[in-house]
């Protein structure tokens, strides 16, 4: 016994509008893109918030590395270590600046939008179109910035790890007396 699935009838009829069925298709995609961009917006924030906790924590490593060194109790018998894990540090604080940098704004340009169509002999269908396109070139735009974003976040954590996992070296050997 197999079910049957319902599907909707095709709407082929000669009443059917071709005009208004390319209108409604444009009306979806933009929704979509407007959801499409509020999710890219989401994704900004959580990367800056990614690279600003790197920053703190890229600079709780280069305190921690460098805390003793004036008193000159630190990196005593790995000074080496204790070289690596600053320079380490250094990259990953590096890596999240760069994460955080300004950026020209990517959108579209608004008297340029009103430029091109306030007076002239566009119709609104053609004026959406044109939206459209707009907005998945910003959309392509932003998400390849925020990807770009998100590798020197990644290259960020990778350095942090190293030079937390070096400077607990230089711990290790010091606190065993190595």
């Amino acid at each position: 016994m197999s079910e049957q699935v319902e599907t909707a009838p095709e709407t082929t009829s000669p009443a059917v509008n071709p005009a208004r069925v390319r209108f409604d298709r444009i009306r979806l995609l933009n929704e979509e893109l407007d959801r499409l961009g509020a999710d890219a917006a989401e994704h900004t924030t959580s990367v800056s918030n990614k690279a600003s906790f790197l920053a703190v924590s890229a600079g709780v490593l280069v305190a921690a590395a460098t805390g003793q060194l004036a008193t000159g109790q630190l990196w005593k018998v790995a000074p080496v270590f204790g070289a690596i894990a600053l320079a380490l540090a250094c990259v990953a604080l590096a890596c999240a600046a760069v994460a955080l940098r300004p950026a020209k704004r990517i959108g579209i340009e608004a008297r340029r939008l009103v430029d091109r169509h306030l007076d002239c002999a566009h119709t609104a269908a053609h004026v959406e179109v044109e939206l459209v396109s707009d907005k998945a070139t910003v959309l392509e735009a932003r998400e390849e910035d925020l990807a770009g974003r998100a590798r020197w976040v990644w290259a960020g954590f990778g350095a942090l790890a190293a030079g937390a996992t070096s400077l607990a070296v230089v711990f290790g050997i010091e606190v065993l007396g190595g």
